[in-house]
């Protein structure tokens, strides 16, 4: 589902919070853009036809979207999209949440070898 920044921020941090049982959430983020795989095929077919494959500058400077989606098993499934001028508060309040739920990590499994090594040396 689709959310406002706010209101998928807070849904995360419910998410976070019921991960500490036994679920997993991944969290992905990646840059939207509008045009769908159709319009772009047919975008560079009318380039191709009229041999004007020149990038203008106003693609080059355009700034887009970002998607972030969360997956918390099978059941919650959740997505907003930030718009370019809400990122820099919005990477502020994910980063924070993010920290905060760090505790939920489990550490590192080291071999044995890497500390019969360094008692060695």
């Amino acid at each position: 589902m689709l959310f406002d920044n706010d209101k998928f921020l807070t849904k995360m941090a419910k998410a976070f919070e019921d991960s500490k049982t036994s679920k997993t959430v991944y969290l992905t983020m990646k840059r939207h853009s509008y045009t769908t795989k159709k319009i772009k095929a047919a975008e560079e077919a009318s380039e191709k036809a009229s041999g004007d494959a020149v990038m203008g500058a106003d693609d080059k400077d355009k700034e887009y979207p970002t998607l972030v989606r969360l997956n918390s098993g099978t059941k919650t499934k959740l997505s907003t999209l930030v718009q370019p001028q809400d990122l820099d508060r919005f990477m502020v309040q994910y980063t924070n949440i993010i920290k905060i739920n760090m505790d939920n990590l489990k550490k590192k499994e080291r071999k044995k070898a890497a500390k019969a090594k360094k008692a060695t040396a």
